[in-house]
């Protein structure tokens, strides 16, 4: 049995009444789970990359096939993507005298 199914079977269990998931937690957790990779960046991998990939994109190379980890994290960490969202606005925009 696949990692992902037991976990599917062990949340459909049925619990006592006093026991609750959260209900926004569970589907969020269980995209995360789905998405997971064998090779992945954690966060602060990601912060000493986001520099080199933010700039990537802001000259507008595919930052995305160039460095698919950062990407791929970028796309399930909501705090890093709010990172670089912000560091791309700052490098986008325009320069004043």
């Amino acid at each position: 049995m696949r990692l992902l199914d037991a976990l599917k079977k062990l949340f459909t269990l049925k619990r006592p009444p006093s026991f609750r998931f959260p209900p926004a937690t569970l589907p969020a957790m269980m995209r995360q789970i789905e998405m997971t990779h064998t090779v992945e960046y954690s966060c602060e991998e990601v912060h000493r990359l986001l520099d080199q990939f933010s700039e990537a994109v802001a000259r507008g190379e595919d930052a995305a096939a160039l460095m698919p980890l950062i990407q791929r994290h970028l796309d399930m960490c909501p705090d890093c993507r709010e990172e670089y969202e912000a560091l791309l606005r700052i490098l986008k925009a325009p320069l004043t005298s």
